[in-house]
């Protein structure tokens, strides 16, 4: 299975804009209230989600 920590060094700041921070923080909040979703339950849900953004594409 692939780490998909990415390797930022602590000391290097990256600009992140004010939405993509607020969706950064609500996902954290999340995980530490234990909203989260098994790898399993994951799985079967690519094949929903990709079905969808394959309809919103034009034609």
């Amino acid at each position: 299975m692939a780490d998909l920590k990415l390797e930022v060094p602590a000391t290097d700041e990256v600009e992140v804009d004010t939405e993509t921070l607020a969706a950064i923080r609500e996902g954290i909040a999340d995980a530490e209230a234990g909203r989260t979703v098994s790898v399993d339950e994951v799985r079967k849900l690519i094949p929903q989600w990709i079905s969808k953004f394959e309809s919103q594409k034009p034609r």
